[in-house]
């Protein structure tokens, strides 16, 4: 499972999505799901996720 930067919603934040099987899941950066998995996979990022984290576009929440 993985997410990919999925569509720039004009003036406010990017969607990421999610597909596992025949689901597909849209989080934007602030879903605890979404952050979870950053946490978890922060040292193994796919590359586009990493760019948005490289240039301030994306954080990583501190894991709770």
């Amino acid at each position: 499972m993985t997410y990919s930067p999925f569509v720039v919603i004009e003036g406010a934040t990017t969607a990421y999505k999610k597909v596992v099987g025949n689901t597909t899941t849209i989080s934007t950066d602030k879903d605890p799901e979404f952050q979870s998995w950053l946490n978890l996979n922060k040292d193994n990022l796919p590359d586009d996720i990493q760019a948005k984290i490289d240039d301030g576009t994306l954080t990583i929440a501190d894991a709770d």
